[in-house]
């Protein structure tokens, strides 16, 4: 895996978060994370992406691969679980093992590549595994520090390599989330926009804060999404009107399409699509990713 061409810096790297499930974080980042890159946004050319599943019902990993190689990369310790320790074998629901080594592998050894698009886009993905969640549940009984320091140095090897690297997150407080949001340096918070979405967004700033490493807090975006196709809900217009919120949320909304939810197994993408509301679909996702782009600086 070369460096990154035609842009000076590091990668930016962004976490997709909410403290309240089912608002559609891996939806958000499976869409625009392929989007990205493989289509020419804005009239800017496709990025060097980094998806890493970083949540336990690995729900990313199967919209992108097949059962087939997902448990081949499983059986190859080719998954998150590897940037955390290096043995998968002492695993207990109940003590957290903290690793000695205190090197996680190169990002070079962990991603799998899914598309290369011939202008040097390309999109790859370190899969997340259902062991991730004996580090969830289990207690550490040592400083989880050399947990810590593994997953800061993985992310400084990947933004070397990428210009943009997305971290699907699992809506909770854990390890995972304070690890994650820490090297992030913004946060891409999806918002339903029902009946206790402001609750989710006063949550998920608040625990942004709290886990603000030194004096620096990743920069929170808030998208909409499962929008109506037609106008604003009351729910929506009503955050949007919140001087708390307002500064953060994008303009374009992710809307509710079909399309959107159907990838598994490598395919299904509304991109290859060729059903009903299909191009009207993959039309908002551009117009969302182009936003993006924008706000991030890509």
């Amino acid at each position: 895996m070369g460096r990154r061409r035609g842009r000076t810096g590091l990668a930016s790297v962004v976490t997709v978060m909410n403290m309240k499930g089912g608002v559609g974080k891996t939806t958000a980042t499976l869409n625009l994370g392929g989007l990205l890159a493989r289509y020419v946004i804005g009239g800017k050319p496709p990025l060097r992406v980094l998806m890493i599943d970083y949540d336990p019902q690995f729900n990313l990993s199967q919209a992108y691969l097949t059962a087939k190689d997902y448990f081949a990369l499983e059986k190859q310790r080719k998954t998150t679980l590897s940037i955390l320790m290096d043995s998968g074998t002492a695993l207990n629901p109940y003590q957290l093992q903290v690793p000695g080594n205190h090197a996680p592998p190169s990002v070079g050894s962990l991603a799998t590549n899914l598309y290369k698009h011939p202008s040097g886009g390309l999109l790859d993905i370190v899969p997340s595994t259902l062991n991730l969640m004996y580090v969830a549940l289990g207690q550490a009984t040592t400083n989880t520090g050399p947990i810590e320091e593994r997953f800061e140095k993985f992310i400084t090897d990947c933004r070397a390599h990428y210009d943009l690297i997305l971290i699907d997150c699992h809506p909770a407080g854990s390890l995972f989330t304070k690890t994650s949001l820490t090297n992030s340096d913004y946060v891409l918070i999806p918002v339903v926009p029902q009946k206790y979405a402001v609750r989710g967004i006063g949550l998920m700033m608040e625990f942004m804060k709290a886990k603000k490493a030194g004096t620096k807090a990743p920069a929170p975006l808030i998208l909409f999404n499962s929008t109506s196709r037609h106008g604003t809900s009351p729910e929506e217009a009503a955050i949007r009107a919140d001087g708390t919120y307002a500064p953060f949320c994008l303009a374009n909304t992710l809307k509710w399409y079909k399309a959107f939810g159907e990838p598994e197994g490598g395919s299904g993408f509304v991109w290859q699509s060729s059903k009903p509301y299909s191009t009207q679909a993959f039309t908002n996702l551009a117009a969302v990713g182009r936003e993006l782009r924008t706000k991030i600086a890509l």
